[in-house]
């Protein structure tokens, strides 16, 4: 992602992403929005064939290193999947990953797209982002909480 002044600097085309809170601020680059398309499978489905996992349905804030792809996110709502069933919530979850990595391990991705918004938040400022995706599953991941 680039602004018009990081593009310059690199040689690189402008990707338009210079974004800022308010006029006040400096445009820096960052995410405008994400979004995955909705696949084929059943989520009811791509659940039942989970034996044991972890199932999102509300992630928090966190942190990306934008060079090598690392984070760390916060989950609001998760709970335990045991037996292709969801089960006991877990509280002060955390994904920890590697961007690229996670995309391309994902094995299912279902039918039921969803979109939602909230903030990112960088250098002491906050704009909004958006970002829609349907379930899906990712084989491994580092998951951190206490059930």
């Amino acid at each position: 992602m680039y602004d018009r002044m990081t593009a310059g600097r690199d040689g690189v085309p402008s990707t338009g992403n210079g974004r800022r809170q308010s006029y006040r601020d400096r445009p820096i680059p960052r995410m405008s929005n994400t979004f995955i398309d909705a696949g084929q499978d059943d989520p009811r489905e791509i659940i039942r064939s989970t034996d044991r996992g972890f199932f999102v349905r509300k992630m928090g804030g966190g942190q990306v290193n934008t060079v090598t792809g690392e984070f760390v996110f916060e989950v609001s709502d998760g709970a335990l999947i045991e037996n292709g069933q969801i089960g006991e919530p877990v509280r002060g979850a955390t994904l920890i990953g590697n961007g690229p990595h996670v995309l391309m391990s994902i094995d299912r991705v279902g039918s039921d797209l969803g979109f939602s918004i909230g903030t990112c938040g960088k250098d002491a400022q906050g704009v909004p982002i958006s970002d829609a995706m349907p379930t899906v599953r990712i084989p491994e991941m580092v998951v951190g909480g206490k059930v």
